[in-house]
């Protein structure tokens, strides 16, 4: 049996989502960025993985829709030390993805949010910004930190927190 849902655009906004609807990257928006990209600066290479994960089930109060979902794993090297300082490019389940796209704009560029649950709930916002005319580098920008646990956390300064992602810009390139 073939069941058919009504498909939407991926930002449709949340009252106008339905049981059973689909919020599909229509515009390839999220296809863009799939993949591996590696950018490098201050000794440290940092590789980003951006996967699609199509149709996947979100229950929003009382509507259950699906929806395409972006979602990033990376890697950070020591150039200098040639160490391993941190990965989570192992990550396979939908939940233990630390980095989720928030939104996406023509003017504004992609909008991500970064959680880190075992460390305090520590988190982060950054943009990534696709360059005219070039579908091999894109731009990583505008890091900030944005809010933590601070009841039942060993660290008494969100500084202090481990924070992997680079908090300087830099460009990304296609692999």
């Amino acid at each position: 049996m073939n069941v058919q849902c009504q498909v939407l655009p991926l930002y449709t906004p949340s009252f106008e989502r339905t049981n059973g609807a689909y919020l599909k990257d229509l515009d390839d928006v999220q296809s863009f960025l799939e993949g591996t990209w590696i950018g490098i600066i201050n000794d440290k290479e940092y590789t980003f993985q951006f996967v699609k994960l199509p149709h996947h089930l979100i229950s929003y109060g009382d509507v259950n829709y699906y929806e395409d979902i972006l979602k990033v794993k990376f890697k950070v090297v020591d150039l200098v030390a040639n160490q391993l300082i941190y990965s989570d490019l192992q990550v396979v389940d939908f939940d233990d993805y630390k980095i989720n796209l928030s939104y996406y704009g023509n003017n504004i560029g992609y909008s991500f949010y970064y959680e880190d649950e075992m460390n305090c709930s520590n988190s982060a916002k950054f943009y990534i910004y696709r360059i005219d005319n070039n579908t091999d580098q894109i731009e990583y920008k505008n890091f900030i930190y944005d809010e933590y646990w601070d009841w039942d956390c060993s660290y008494t300064d969100q500084l202090d927190i481990p924070m992997f992602l680079p908090k300087v810009d830099l460009m990304l390139t296609r692999q």
